[in-house]
């Protein structure tokens, strides 16, 4: 009942966050469960300082977008490649890369990438579908590539360590990048688009040179995360401090007129992702009070007796809910259900948490509420049906490799165990 009640909400159109309560308020009513709980449960699902990172990261990477880093590194990446063969697509991916990890965000990358990339890909005479397709697609990459805030949600869930996930997410979200970057580099052999003329010496320079302080960031984020200097949530406050010194007075694109309404921006997204998170915690709890998750598990090791049936299974289940749910959402409510077959099957939860994330990632860019294509149909001004046909090879470009990241662990566990052994 619970779980149709949801769906039913969800088809509706009503905001996932509300959906997620009045669905599980609705069965409550039916159950002996004290009214309070829900008031108490709801609260103590944000009352978390490891949360507290996510509202920090928001606005970190919405400061670093107002403040002029995207256009810099997407001038630093084209300089740097974009004058070799499928040149500007790499130079798309590779912009989309370094602005993961400013930003932990796929909208957030779509948004400030797409909106550079898309016309100058169309400029270059390659197909608007596979423009706005590949930047879709490698805006995935902000969920993916740390800090991610996805990744923090399910680290706060599952109750393992967040810097160990984000350190987990890196070679994964090379390899995805590397496999768009091969996708741009044959298209464009294969339609003999021309490359830009190369750069001079001096222009290498410059554009490095202006781009720096926004690749600095997340080495300065994570470095001190993996270093022991700083938690994940006063690492995302530092990131604040150096993004609004970096928009200041560095580039000096930040106004104290933007600062306010970045302020406003940033309060609305992490209100809307912190009710998410509260909402589920409630949906969580009811899950585990009657017991589901056991039940769940039980069933799932009955018909999945083994690792590799699981994890096809639960990559078609996370597709599917990839669909018509938001990444956070998702995390919240799926793996109460999920992590006691993965620990009883012997599955390192860090691997299965980068698993997880990426079929969200790919959930961003599948119709009808891929977040991606709404955000990539805005800013090309192409329907949602064009952006949603322009991104459906590269959805399977990125199944093959999620496939290969499912079923070969030390891409996500090598880096992990070395910096943590």
């Amino acid at each position: 009942m619970l779980l149709i009640i949801f769906l039913v909400l969800l088809l509706l159109g009503v905001p996932i966050a509300i959906s997620i309560a009045l669905s599980t308020i609705i069965v409550i009513f039916q159950s002996n469960v004290p009214m309070d709980t829900l008031a108490r449960t709801m609260f103590s699902g944000v009352d978390s300082f490891s949360l507290m990172a996510i509202p920090f990261f928001v606005f970190a990477g919405d400061l670093m977008l107002a403040g002029g880093t995207s256009k810099r590194l997407i001038d630093f990446t084209k300089k740097w490649v974009g004058w070799t063969t499928g040149g500007l697509p790499i130079a798309g991916v590779l912009s989309s890369m370094f602005f993961a990890a400013l930003s932990g965000s796929s909208p957030a990358t779509v948004a400030a990438i797409g909106g550079i990339m898309i016309p100058s890909l169309k400029e270059a005479r390659f197909s608007e579908k596979f423009s706005v397709g590949l930047m879709c697609a490698s805006g995935s990459l902000g969920i993916i590539i740390p800090p991610s805030i996805t990744f923090l949600v399910y680290g706060s869930v599952a109750e393992v360590s967040i810097g160990k996930l984000f350190i987990a997410g890196i070679i994964p979200g090379i390899f995805i990048g590397l496999i768009l970057m091969t996708v741009g580099y044959v298209i464009a052999k294969k339609q003999g688009h021309k490359p830009d003329p190369r750069p001079t010496g001096k222009e290498l320079w410059k554009s490095t040179v202006s781009a720096i302080w926004g690749i600095l960031m997340p080495v300065i984020v994570l470095g001190g995360i993996y270093f022991g200097v700083f938690t994940p949530t006063e690492a995302a406050a530092v990131a604040i401090v150096y993004s609004m010194i970096v928009g200041f007075f560095i580039y000096k694109e930040l106004t104290f007129k933007e600062l306010f309404a970045v302020t406003k921006r940033s309060i609305v997204t992490s209100a809307m992702i912190m009710l998410v998170i509260s909402a589920s915690k409630v949906f969580s709890w009811y899950l585990t009070y009657e017991q589901i998750p056991s039940t769940v598990a039980g069933t799932l090791i009955e018909y999945a007796s083994n690792p590799i049936v699981f994890l096809i299974l639960v990559n078609i289940i996370l597709l599917i809910v990839g669909m018509f749910m938001d990444s956070s959402a998702a995390v919240l409510i799926l793996v109460p259900l999920f992590l006691p077959v993965v620990l009883e099957m012997g599955i390192d939860p860090i691997h299965f948490g980068v698993i997880m994330i990426i079929n969200l990632a790919i959930g961003m860019l599948t119709p009808p509420f891929g977040l991606n294509l709404f955000v990539a149909s805005g800013i090309s001004k192409m329907s949602l049906a064009g952006v949603t046909r322009g991104t459906m090879p590269f959805i399977f470009v990125l199944i093959a490799a999620l496939m290969v990241i499912t079923y070969v662990p030390q891409l996500s566990l090598y880096l992990a165990d070395f910096v943590y052994q």
